[in-house]
């Protein structure tokens, strides 16, 4: 036997407005709570993990990992992988960071001497060179009858340094330190003196 029930004769019970509030604020305290106790980013970055001096190749000292959640100018990794042959500039004290800056290739060995550069940003890839960064130099100067010679008098130059300052009356200038030996020290003051200088970045 059928029975029929009419729609509109039931009668279903509504949430008051206390219990929808109380929903919505327990909803909104899981999501807090679970933003709050999720675990931070780290990076892992290599430190000394002891006092080190200069001048040894990374793969021979005591280089610890620490992990970080702002690794910014820093070597991050966790071994010193294809740096293992470079070597520190200056000795590092233990805990401490190594910085890129710090951090000599081998190749720069046979250049161990420093001189200083400056050179308008627009002649020195609108000041976009780092250290570590390598470079070529082209010196351009003036002949007979108006005309120009230029001529690439030094290759792959190592990057020590590199910072942007303000010259006034000049604009920006790109101040560069550059790993060199006595012979590309002398070509390149040489042409500092008399010829102007354009920098090209080399890649890897």
């Amino acid at each position: 036997m059928a029975i029929g029930v009419r729609v509109r004769d039931l009668s279903i019970p509504r949430p008051d407005t206390r219990t929808l509030v109380g929903i919505g604020l327990a909803a909104v305290a899981a999501l807090l709570v679970l933003w709050l106790t999720q675990p931070t980013p780290s990076v892992p970055i290599l430190v000394a993990g002891s006092d080190l001096p200069a001048g040894t190749p990374l793969s021979e000292l005591d280089i610890s990992v620490r992990h970080t959640d702002d690794a910014t100018g820093m070597v991050t990794g966790d071994s010193p992988g294809d740096l293992s042959a470079w070597v520190l500039a200056a000795p590092l004290a233990a805990g401490e960071p190594l910085l890129p800056s710090l951090l000599r290739p081998p190749a720069v060995q046979g250049a161990p001497d420093l001189l200083a550069v400056e050179i308008d940003q627009a002649h020195a890839v609108l000041g976009r060179i780092d250290p570590g960064d390598r470079i070529d130099v082209y010196a351009t100067t003036s002949q007979a009858g108006g005309t120009s010679e230029t001529q690439l008098i030094a290759t792959s130059v190592f990057v020590v340094d590199a910072s942007i300052t303000d010259s006034a009356g000049s604009g920006e200038q790109v101040q560069l330190l550059l790993a060199v030996d006595d012979e590309l020290a002398a070509s390149l003051t040489a042409a500092m003196n008399v010829a102007s200088l354009d920098l090209v970045r080399v890649g890897e």
